[in-house]
């Protein structure tokens, strides 16, 4: 999956050895937007599944969805 750049955005994370990662940063949440490749969705429709790895070695509170998580303002 590769992180894109979406309506509602206003500000992009950069980290040393990542890409650019656009988000939609507020007092209560970040959020990004991922768009699946042909073969990913393709695994996707056979299995149904999505795996997510936060790197550290602490799990914070995360959610995944399929449409905008937020109110738009």
């Amino acid at each position: 999956m590769n992180p894109v750049k979406f309506e509602d955005m206003n500000c992009i994370f950069r980290a040393s050895g990542c890409g650019d990662l656009p988000a939609l940063k507020t007092d209560k949440h970040i959020v990004s937007c991922w768009e699946m490749t042909e073969k990913e969705k393709e695994e996707f429709m056979k299995t149904g599944k999505i795996y997510l790895s936060v790197m550290g070695n602490i799990q914070p509170p995360v959610s995944l969805y399929v449409d905008r998580p937020y109110i738009r303002q």
